[in-house]
This record gives C-alpha cells, sequence and structure tokens, in this order.
C-alpha cells in the first residue's frame, strides 16, 4: 500500500508498541516508550516519501509547542510513546487508513491495520486507563489515620493468628486499623501521582521490620519514573510525634547511599524562596545527630550553616497539626484541600532538584516557576495586594520572588507600572454586582454619534477577553522591522471574488483599494450624499475603524481567502484611474487557497467590499497566520511574553456568574497548546475562546471576609493558595515612645486567635507608617481609624472581648480604650421592668488614645 509520512510514522510506532506489549514484559511508561530514531528508520521502510527527524520530534509530538498532530507524547527526554486514543478527545490521535491492509512484524507475523487499531484501542488504552485513580477526595477518612497513630502507635504487636480467644481479637483490631489507616494515605499519595505524573515508589507499612511494633509513622515516597535514581523525593507522611499526630507533605532526602552531590543537588531547594505561612517550615539534621529540628530562618543564613557544618541536610515542609485540624473542625475535604494545596506549592521545589525548573531562565510560553492560578489569601493587612505586585514582575521577569524582595520596592512598582502601560499587567477588582458581561463579553448599549438619540447594542470584549488576545499577538518581522499586530479582522473584496486586476495591483503593491471615487476625497463635510447607508458604513469602517495592526483577509469566494495581511498604513487618496482609496498592507501570504467557512461559525464570506469578521479568534488567526507564513521575507514568532491578570478581592465576586463557562478553561492542561486543550463558543460573539498558557491569573483574598473552606469549589480545585499572615518581625525596632510595637501586635494577634480564629488577625501593614512617622499622634489614628474598628466588626460589638484583646480587663479606668460603666438600672426605668439588662454599658473613651501607658498595658 502506498503510505503518506503521517500514515507511516504513525503504523510505524504502533507496529513497534504492540510488538513490545506482545513479547516484553510492560510494567511502566518507560516500558513502552520508543527510540526517536527507531521510529524513523520504521517509517522510513513502510513509505517513498522522505521521512524527517522533525516531524516526530515536533509535528507530531503533542508536548512540542509547534505541533500539528498528538500522535506522541515525550517520554523521559527524547524517546516517544504512542498517544492512546482519547488522550486528546480523539482529536488528531491517528491519522485515516486503510482498515484491510496488511502489515508484517518484525517476527514475521502479519496483521491487518484494522487489528492493529483494535489492540491499541484496547489493550493499550487499558493499560493507562489502569493507572488513574479512581478515588474522589472526599472518599477519603483521615480520621481513621488519625484514630489508628492515636491509638496503635509504638504499640506492640504479634500475629493473631497464632494466638486465641481475646488476645487474637486485640491484634486482628490492631491489624485491621493499621491496614484501614495505609489504604487511606496510599489513596491520597494516589490522587497526588496521578495529577502530577508520579510514581508512588513505596506504599505505606504500619508494622516496623520485626514485624512485632506498630510504626509511629505511615510514609509514602513519590518521584517522577524517569528521576527514580535522584535520591530526593516529594514525600506524604502521618505521624504521631511526642503524643500529637500531624500530616506532613516534604521535600526530603534519603541520605543513607547519598554522596556530596546528592546533598548538593537536594539543597538547590534553598535558591528558591521560602512558603509563605506558619505551617510551612524547614527541617534541619545537624551532622552526627538523628533529631530533627524546626527552623524558620532565611535560605541564606541556613546554606551559611550548611557550608561551615553546622547542619547536614535540610527538608522544606509543611505541618498540618491534629490539634488545628480539631480546633477548625475541619471536614475530610478541608484536610484534603489543604494538603492538595501544599503539595501543588512544594513540588515546585522538587521539579527545581530534579532539574524540571530553572531559576532566572529566559522565559517562554508555558515555561515558569509559577503556577498558572495563584490566590494570596490572609487577614487584612498582611500585605497582599502590596505583594501582587511583586509577583507580577517575578512572574513577567521568571525570577524567583526571593530575588525581588531584595530590591528596592519602588523600583519593582516602577517596573510594574512600565509592564501595566504595555498591557502585560492588568489589575480588576471583583464586587457583587461584576459579571460575565464585564469579565468576558457582554452586549453594551452605544449611542450613534451622527445621530444623539438613536441607541444602538454592540458586543463588546470583556477584560479578560480582551487580555487574553492580547497576550496572543504574534511577532510578525518584515525586513528586521517588527509589524505591530492586533485582535481585528478584516474581510476584504478586492474587485470581487477570484483573481481580478485590481487584486494583481494590491498583492505587487502591498496594499488594499476600494472605490466610490466620484464621492469625492474629503468625508467630513455635512452635505454628502452616500449611494446608500451600507456604502457608508463601509467608507467609516475603512476610514475610521480601520486601524495600523489590523489583520485583513482577501476574499476568494464563499468560503476561502486568498490572502493575509497586516494594515500598516492610514488611508490614503491615490492618482490612480480608480478605486483611489487605498490602505497599505504587509502581505504575509498571497494567491493562497485557505478553507475559512467553519473557522467563521460556518458561514459564508459575501462581496460587501470592507466588514469584520467578528467570529473568527485571535487563536485561529495565529494559526492560519502560522501556517501561511513559511517564507524568507517574513518571520513569525509566538508571543512568548507572560502576561498577568490581577484580580483584587476575589472572593467577593460570584465565581460561578463571573467566569461562566470559562472556569475550566483555565486549568493549566485545559489551556490552549495543553494536551486538553478546550475551547468553547461564547454565547453572544460566538467565537471560539480558549485562554493561553501566558497568561496568568493572580488573586487575592481577605480571609476575614470569608474563608477558604467557603469558597466555591470550582475555583478552589483550579488555584494554588499562597497563605500570607501577619508578620510581626516586619516590626522589629519600631516604637513610639516606650511602646513597643512589635510586642503590641503579637499579643493583640494571640488573643484574636484564641477568640475568634487565625483568619481575622490584624494584619502588620497597619503599623507599617510608625517606621517613618513613630509618634504618638499617628498610634492613636491607626488605632481610632482602624484597630477599634476592625475589632468591632470582628466581634459584633461584643466589647467585653474587644477589651480582652486591647488588655483593658485589667487596666486602670483611665488607661482603657474601651470604657466599662454599671448601668444603674433605677436611674434609667421607673419601677422595676422584668427584662434582661446588661450589667455594663461600654464607650470608647478618646483620651485613652494618646496616653502611651495605654498601649504598654495591651502587652504588659
Amino acid at each position: 500500500m502506498k503510505l503518506t509520512v503521517n500514515q507511516a510514522v504513525w503504523l510505524a510506532a504502533a507496529m513497534m508498541t504492540y510488538e513490545r506489549f506482545k513479547y516484553n514484559q510492560i510494567k511502566s511508561v518507560r516500558d513502552i516508550a520508543l527510540i526517536q530514531a527507531d521510529i524513523q528508520k520504521r517509517a522510513q521502510n513502510l513509505t517513498d516519501s522522505k521521512v524527517e527527524g522533525a516531524r516526530i520530534s515536533q509535528h507530531f509530538n503533542a508536548d512540542h509547542q509547534s505541533n500539528t498532530q498528538n500522535y506522541f507524547r515525550t517520554v523521559n527526554g527524547n524517546n516517544r510513546r504512542l498517544s492512546y486514543p482519547g488522550e486528546f478527545s480523539e482529536i488528531k490521535e491517528r491519522p485515516d487508513l486503510e482498515l484491510q491492509s496488511l502489515l508484517t512484524l518484525t517476527t514475521g507475523e502479519q496483521i491487518t491495520v484494522e487489528q492493529l487499531i483494535n489492540f491499541i484501542e484496547t489493550e493499550y488504552r487499558n493499560f493507562f486507563d489502569d493507572k488513574k485513580p479512581d478515588t474522589a477526595p472526599t472518599e477519603i477518612d483521615f480520621q481513621k489515620i488519625i484514630t489508628h497513630l492515636v491509638t496503635y502507635a509504638n504499640h506492640d504487636y504479634k500475629n493473631p493468628y497464632q494466638l486465641d480467644g481475646e488476645e487474637k481479637q486485640k491484634y486482628l483490631s490492631i491489624r485491621e486499623s493499621g491496614s484501614g489507616a495505609t489504604n487511606e494515605l496510599n489513596k491520597v499519595s494516589d490522587i497526588f501521582a496521578a495529577k502530577y505524573g508520579l510514581r508512588n515508589n513505596n506504599k505505606s507499612k504500619w508494622l516496623t521490620g520485626g514485624n512485632n511494633v506498630v510504626r509511629r509513622y505511615l510514609w509514602n515516597q513519590l518521584k517522577y519514573e524517569e528521576h527514580e535514581n535522584v535520591l530526593t523525593s516529594i514525600s506524604i507522611v502521618a505521624e504521631k510525634h511526642i503524643g500529637n499526630v500531624e500530616f506532613r507533605i516534604s521535600v526530603e532526602l534519603n541520605e543513607k547511599n547519598a554522596k556530596q552531590s546528592d546533598f548538593e543537588r537536594h539543597h538547590k531547594i534553598l535558591t528558591m524562596p521560602p512558603i509563605q505561612g506558619e505551617n510551612y517550615c524547614y527541617y534541619i539534621k545537624k551532622p552526627k545527630s538523628r533529631d530533627i529540628e524546626v527552623s524558620h530562618e532565611k535560605p541564606a543564613e541556613i546554606q551559611k550553616k550548611i557550608l561551615d557544618g553546622e547542619y547536614k541536610k535540610v527538608q522544606i515542609v509543611y505541618r498540618l497539626k491534629n490539634e488545628e485540624i480539631q480546633s477548625q473542625s475541619l471536614t475530610n475535604e478541608m484536610i484534603y484541600q489543604k494538603l492538595e494545596t501544599a503539595f501543588g506549592n512544594l513540588i515546585t521545589y522538587y521539579n527545581l532538584v530534579v532539574d524540571k525548573v530553572e531559576i532566572n531562565k529566559p522565559a517562554v510560553r508555558g515555561d515558569s516557576m509559577f503556577d498558572k492560578n495563584m490566590i494570596l489569601y490572609g487577614p487584612p493587612g498582611t500585605g497582599k495586594t502590596y505583594n501582587t505586585a511583586i509577583y507580577a514582575v517575578a512572574i513577567i521577569e521568571n525570577r524567583s520572588i526571593e530575588s525581588l524582595f531584595e530590591e528596592d520596592y519602588q523600583t519593582v512598582l516602577k517596573r510594574y507600572n512600565d509592564y501595566k502601560k504595555l498591557s502585560q499587567i492588568t489589575f480588576t477588582t471583583f464586587h457583587q454586582s461584576y459579571g460575565y458581561e464585564e469579565f468576558i463579553e457582554g452586549i453594551k448599549p452605544s449611542l450613534d454619534e451622527d445621530q444623539e438619540e438613536q441607541l444602538q447594542y454592540k458586543i463588546e470584549p470583556g477584560v479578560f477577553k480582551d487580555f487574553c488576545e492580547n497576550a496572543q499577538h504574534l511577532k510578525v518581522t518584515n525586513n528586521e522591522q517588527e509589524l505591530e499586530i492586533d485582535a481585528r479582522v478584516w474581510k476584504v473584496s478586492l474587485g470581487g471574488s477570484g483573481m481580478t486586476e485590481l487584486k494583481k495591483d494590491c498583492f505587487k503593491n502591498n496594499r488594499i483599494r476600494i472605490g466610490w471615487d466620484e464621492i469625492g476625497e474629503d468625508l467630513t463635510q455635512e452635505d454628502i450624499e452616500y449611494p446608500s447607508t451600507s456604502v457608508k458604513d463601509i467608507l467609516d469602517h475603512f476610514y475610521n475603524i480601520m486601524s495600523i495592526g489590523d489583520i485583513v483577509f482577501s476574499l476568494g469566494d464563499q468560503k476561502h481567502i486568498d490572502g493575509i495581511g497586516v494594515i500598516t498604513g492610514e488611508p490614503e487618496w491615490l492618482d490612480e484611474a480608480e478605486y483611489k482609496r487605498s490602505r497599505s498592507v504587509k502581505w504575509i501570504a498571497k494567491n493562497i487557497h485557505e478553507y475559512v467557512y467553519d473557522l467563521n461559525g460556518k458561514k459564508n464570506l459575501t462581496l460587501r467590499t470592507v466588514y469584520e469578521l467578528k467570529r473568527i479568534s485571535i487563536d485561529n488567526v495565529n494559526e492560519l497566520i502560522l501556517q501561511h507564513s513559511q517564507n524568507e521575507e517574513f518571520t513569525v514568532e509566538e508571543n512568548k511574553k507572560n502576561y498577568v491578570f490581577i484580580i483584587d478581592e476575589i472572593n467577593r465576586g460570584n465565581i460561578s456568574k463571573i467566569f461562566g463557562e470559562l472556569i475550566t478553561l483555565i486549568e493549566p492542561t485545559k489551556r490552549l497548546g495543553a494536551p486538553e486543550q478546550i475551547k468553547v463558543r461564547l454565547p453572544y460573539s460566538k467565537e471560539d475562546f480558549g485562554v493561553p498558557q501566558n497568561v496568568y491569573l493572580l488573586g487575592t483574598m481577605n480571609t476575614a471576609d470569608r474563608s477558604i473552606a467557603m469558597m466555591d469549589t470550582a475555583l478552589r480545585r483550579r488555584f494554588r493558595f499562597i497563605e500570607m499572615m501577619p508578620n510581626e518581625q516586619l516590626l522589629n525596632g519600631i516604637k513610639v515612645g516606650d511602646i513597643d510595637i512589635q510586642k503590641l501586635a503579637e499579643v493583640i494577634n494571640k488573643r484574636i486567635d484564641v477568640l475568634y480564629d487565625r483568619e481575622h488577625t490584624i494584619g502588620h501593614a497597619y503599623f507599617m507608617s510608625l517606621r517613618d512617622d513613630p509618634s504618638i499622634e499617628n498610634l492613636e489614628k491607626i488605632f481610632r481609624n482602624a484597630i477599634i474598628p476592625l475589632l468591632q466588626e470582628y466581634f459584633y460589638e461584643d466589647y467585653s472581648k474587644i477589651q480582652m484583646v486591647l488588655g483593658d480587663n485589667a487596666k486602670a479606668n483611665d488607661l482603657k480604650f474601651i470604657l466599662d460603666t454599671p448601668i444603674q438600672m433605677n436611674a434609667v426605668f421607673k419601677a422595676n421592668p422584668d427584662i434582661d439588662i446588661p450589667e455594663n454599658k461600654y464607650s470608647i473613651q478618646l483620651a485613652a488614645f494618646n496616653k502611651y501607658a495605654s498601649y504598654i498595658g495591651i502587652y504588659e
């Protein structure tokens, strides 16, 4: 049979995969990885056409950004595996083939193409299905793990089947408890392993090596299959330590067989900034010691101590203690959410160790050390909005957060504002009335400028859709001059359909031309008589709405275009005999025959001279330009810059209402160019829309308004949450007279944590102005205008608790911010009314705010 290159390459890989399964023992994905050169050689034997290596490494490789087919996935660097049926929703997963054609295997066996495809769709597909976890997070019973460790950790154990009576039942209960606990932790590990493409190297064991003592910890170690030999792993642990149970996610090193190079490689985790939040810390191990110490030191300090020999090994760790689980009444789903968020945060450090991420590597599309969707969350005044500028600049420049913190904030802020001017950063704030129409697209009213009372409606993109389209603009260079590309697309008829004399002229001289010369050059006169309203609209579009950077498609016929160009000049009046109205255009492609009927919403192109093609998305335009720009005159590159869309107060908006169907599209695996990319047809414009890989969503969330546990589940699953808690150490050294501001803030927050919760503590930012103005007047303003109102809101004007927070319950009356005075019932009411009346009334004592002793009395 005569095969194309596409058919030959896919069949070669499918035949090799079939042979692997039939004649080898397949245990892992690594066992079915094919060498690219072997695929190329096998394919070349099946076709007379030349099989180029680029077809396999790029065009047919779904993991390559320039792919055109989804035949292969990358395995362990340069090797390839066949994609399994349905991996890309059956989009370009294999070519069309003649089913009854015979194929000869290396063993001499002959099978039909139909038999081969049947194998790929059944046995091969089932191999991958078997690796997918079938457990939902809500089915995991964390309490079973906690109960087991609390009850049986370090308990002696005997084989119950060698015992009788009550003793047998006792150890059978321990056995059942241990098996149940390990099974639950294994479920968590399997879900994380599937989500991040890891392998669960060792399942948890609940007995020690001698099988006579119950372990005090359960441990699962996860690694990438291709990096099994690297001694660093990301692990999930449940442990009982000094009577307390905690869950732990950690990036750790197995030091048993580690060499100095392994330690150095592992300690690359210290080149990235620590994760903010009190649940994160470093575990330090000193030489000749088996004990672990908790450290909150800065990475640079730890690195120095490693070099000095004071520390031997460090882990970065997330800890979720049972005390926190019980005090916050965390459900199984909430525990899972916290562990999932922590795992997503920490895998970045593991990726760094195994060289999946490089610090300060130039940013490219889809390659960044940052998650696509992040939310900075915490109590008010912890610097969430302040830090969005740092995070945004770090994402755009693909630099570590720590390196930005080392710079002067005003310098970073200047670059932040510069990126905003370049439209690489957009800032918006969600609120209760914010909706889909503002965010994605909507029908907006507009007044016709010529007829002031005539109300019209038009479809306008929302801020997010407009931002995404801007992030997709291609870089087109002609003779070393970069062309400005916009998202607007116009269809122009150059003398009609087919190849006309006018079109030949326009293609030759890089322009477009239209007529109605009889109306004259000057269209600003009030007494102009147009042949029709449509002519007036066409000229208005040509002169006033078309702009430099817009794309033009030249009409070929009803379903095809024959030219693609970029407008490079303003309207001109030519001296030619006819069609005097002209605009300069750089033709990227000429004399083509491109089918655009489907892209245009299955609408025919008409002969109307000029109109906008609103149904064709910028992503489709990019594909056409990339497809037809392969010539020496033009260089076309995808937009490799990173773009950051900041959403302040993201939890105040109705997420379902604002995002609509786009909530799925923001997932990294569903974005444009990803293996599972999804586009949706927008309800108003009927355009196909997807979210590009180089757009990052950065939100802020005030936990005093709403806890993470109360967030929309769809939002929680798609964002990485970065906790930002009050950092009183930033107030170190700030004093107002003898008032120690750091101590004052620490004591206030400890009391709020006990009386309310940690999510309603008070951020350090409220006190930062005291660094420049450490006066009692400034401190009074902070307390009167910010701290007291916050406490009133938190405690619903329960002034007895506000007194406790401020220490007023132990102060002299003249130093109390909240003054309590007994209610004399007889002085207020006649007789003795039979109602419950509080014993005290409360008032804010303004005189206390300008007394130093009032503030010192909070913490002493």
